[in-house]
């Protein structure tokens, strides 16, 4: 299927019984009672008055058919029938502005909960989840399942008027009523069987809306690749594939929508003329009346309306409930990093680090660390070497949290990080990443991120120590320049600069450099490479890194080859016991070298 074929197959978690998704949909609307309540009290004075409505046509007719009729009994009935239509559009318009209300009140806040549940998440929630199908389940999803809170209301008073309905059946004519229970066994079969089809297809429906919401992100986001390779075509013909398994899910629940409509009216009106061929019998024997006849056919009409309802009922709310799994799916989900239920506050760190028989993978069984040992002192710059692969970014990444270690400990000042609050540890950590990303706003926004209350001789002195004061004065605006998503309209050298002001300004004691020079320019990495050392001061710096100029004057290196710190050093006495640092360095870093002379021998690897 191509580029998009990976979305369609992205499986549920778990499922849900009907009943706790009821129990659960009870809780969630408890809070708004006052709002239910009105509504119910709106459904069942409309409830009272559509069944006493047919009763004074009945009334009437009867009053009519009479050789001595009193007018004042049919003009009070029409009356009487007059104000209680009046009395159904109040009630009409009453509960549609409570449920304008209540609606996107619910929805708000279901909102807000699955947004910030999905803050709590780590990094790997986000690695096994696609951004377009999570946004997917915070914006469609949730606006489905607020409809279908809607259809429950309206269900809800049609299902009382219904039962009300056949009570007064049976009040006017006890063996039509029971002729017309005849039908309800076949209504119930078939409602039966669509409720277990619907529910299969509209959950592969939310997926195939997922999947076209994914793919579309996806496909914006690369453009630029796409474009750059010539491949739009490609990419929309790949993109029509995900389109057509979209349709056919459309396609699949519409027409189970709509095919058990025609057999429920068939029955309805099979029942219908068996009332009316009694009936009219009853009639002509003396045994009954035609304005009683009359009133059942109309009770007749308003029992089935609401299971003819039924037929789009179930569909809306399979799709409604396959949406809120979804939901519940994410708001069920626990984070892997958590912090100790007696977690403490932490001002500020010095920076001694220890990582003790760490033992971590991403998936089950495959391990990037076994019983990984590293000891880093206060205010070392330690640099960080190896093959892609090796581990480097896994183990910065353990320090910063974003991902939770199996076995051994990480000790920063002699205190487990794990019984560190999240946000006063991550408050003392710098995080430079290769892949830049900034916000749409201002720079000032963007370099403020972390610290918002900084002071403006702060922020000037954090613009100067990196060199950031240039840029700022060829811009129209300075640093109330707005950039776009992403940090559009900037180089990518002059992005790298905002990350390091925006990382600095929070003055952390732990510094992280994940190959946070490898994607800028020679004048920028020189610029950054002037400030490196003020940066550095100070601060237990670790830097992960692909240019010679940001490792060789590390206190020490560390080379990491299969999840394993092979060797440690400095850059000369690595380079000196010719092992596994020397080859990466005669690789990768030695034409970096401003003395480097480009020849056969230079390129050799022992």
């Amino acid at each position: 299927m191509g580029l998009y074929a990976g979305m369609m197959d992205e499986g549920q978690k778990r499922e849900y019984s009907d009943r706790e998704l009821l129990v659960r949909y009870i809780k969630g609307v408890a809070p708004f009672r006052k709002s239910i309540v009105l509504i119910s009290l709106f459904i069942f004075i409309t409830t009272i008055a559509e069944t006493v409505n047919p009763l004074l046509i009945g009334i009437a007719i009867d009053e009519l058919s009479n050789i001595n009729s009193n007018p004042l009994i049919v003009l009070a009935a029409g009356g009487l029938y007059f104000i209680l239509s009046i009395l159904l559009w109040i009630m009409f318009f009453l509960r549609r502005k409570e449920i304008g209300k209540f609606v996107p009140f619910f929805l708000e806040k279901l909102r807000m909960k699955i947004f910030d549940k999905l803050q709590e998440q780590d990094m790997s929630f986000f690695d096994k989840h696609l951004s377009g199908k999570l946004n997917t389940r915070v914006s469609n999803d949730a606006l489905d399942f607020g409809n279908t809170t809607l259809l429950l209301a309206e269900t809800l008073g049609n299902l009382l008027i219904s039962v009300m309905t056949f009570a007064v059946l049976l009040w006017l004519n006890l063996t039509l009523a029971l002729v017309t229970l005849i039908a309800i066994p076949f209504i119930f079969l078939l409602v039966l069987s669509l409720r277990r089809v619907v529910k299969i297809v509209s959950r592969a429906y939310r997926k195939a809306i997922g999947s076209i919401n994914a793919a579309m992100v996806e496909s914006i986001e690369g453009i630029h690749v796409s474009k750059s390779y010539g491949q739009e075509s490609t990419v929309s013909k790949q993109f029509e594939e995900t389109n057509k398994q979209y349709f056919k899910a459309g396609f699949r629940i519409t027409s189970v929508t709509h095919m058990w409509r025609p057999l429920l009216e068939i029955i309805a009106s099979i029942t219908l003329f068996v009332v009316i061929f009694l009936g009219g019998q009853f009639v002509f024997q003396g045994l009954t009346n035609p304005g009683t006849i009359f009133m059942f056919i109309l009770y007749l009409q308003k029992f089935f309306r609401p299971i003819m309802v039924l037929s789009v009922f179930f569909p809306q709310l399979s799709s409604g409930m396959a949406a809120y799994e979804r939901i519940l799916d994410v708001i069920d989900s626990e984070p892997n990093v958590k912090q100790n239920p007696n977690a403490i506050d932490i001002d500020t760190l010095e920076g001694e680090i220890i990582f003790k028989d760490i033992d971590f993978c991403y998936r089950e069984g495959e391990w990037v660390f076994n019983r990984l040992n590293l000891y880093i002192k206060k205010g070392e710059k330690l640099a960080i070497v190896g093959h892609t692969g090796a581990g480097k970014t896994s183990l910065v990444s353990l320090l910063a949290r974003y991902y939770e270690f199996q076995g051994g400990s990480i000790e920063i000042d002699g205190i487990n990080i794990r019984d560190m609050t999240l946000n006063s540890y991550r408050r003392n950590l710098g995080n430079v990443q290769q892949d830049v990303f900034l916000f749409s706003g201002t720079i000032e926004e963007n370099i403020r991120y972390g610290r918002q209350d900084a002071s403006e001789e702060d922020l000037q002195n954090v613009i100067k120590s990196v060199h950031l004061e240039e840029l700022i004065e060829y811009l129209p605006e300075g640093l109330q320049t707005q950039i776009g998503e992403r940090g559009k309209g900037l180089s990518a050298g002059q992005q790298q600069l905002v990350s390091f002001a925006r990382a600095i300004l929070t003055d952390p004691r732990i510094l992280i450099l994940d190959e946070a020079t490898s994607s800028v320019d020679a004048y920028t990495e020189a610029i950054i490479q002037e400030a490196l050392e003020e940066l550095l001061s100070n601060r237990t710096s670790i830097i992960i890194a692909h240019r010679l100029s940001t490792i060789v004057n590390a206190d020490r290196i560390i080379v990491m080859d299969s999840g394993q710190i092979v060797e440690e050093g400095t850059h000369n006495s690595l380079l000196t016991q010719g092992g596994k640092y020397a080859t990466l360095y005669k690789q990768y870093f030695e034409h970096q070298s401003l003395d480097w002379e480009h020849h056969r021998e230079s390129l050799k690897v022992e």
